[in-house]
């Protein structure tokens, strides 16, 4: 992974194969509660990326490691872009996979919310501020969509 340009290379989060800085970047960065390698004795490799523009960010992750991921209740909502690789993701009881080609749906704000990485997985991820969100849809529609 290191000296392999990405899609958002100027904009670096982590590179490393050192678990407690991965966490350390993903819980301050990235809003994340939880990490967790699931296999130890395995290889271990994160980067990340994150370019953020007032309420929205672009973030390009790729993972070598199988890893889980938790946030807990965020201010924004996502949707992730697999480039490569599986993952799992988990909200409530629901569980989705994402596969190569494919994206998530748009997943809620204010919710927790897992995701299982597999090794090999790489993946562009959009997040919008909640309340970015609601502003500009109600300039786009001319009323105010919060009522």
């Amino acid at each position: 992974m290191p000296g392999r340009s990405t899609p958002l290379s100027n904009y670096p989060v982590v590179r490393s194969s050192d678990p407690a800085l991965v966490r350390d970047r993903l819980f301050r960065v990235y809003g994340a509660n939880s990490f967790d390698v699931k296999k130890t004795d395995s290889e271990l490799a994160i980067t990340a990326d994150h370019l953020q523009i007032g309420g929205v960010g672009l973030s390009y992750v790729e993972y070598i490691g199988d890893v889980s991921v938790g946030f807990g209740e965020v201010s924004f909502v996502r949707q992730c872009f697999a480039i490569e690789g599986a993952a799992r993701y988990h909200v409530g009881k629901q569980s989705t996979e994402i596969v190569p080609g494919s994206w998530t749906p748009i997943l809620h704000a204010h919710r927790p919310l897992r995701f299982d990485f597999q090794s090999g997985y790489r993946q562009i991820a959009l997040r919008i501020e909640f309340e970015t969100l609601l502003r500009n849809l109600s300039a786009l529609l001319g009323q105010d969509v919060r009522n």
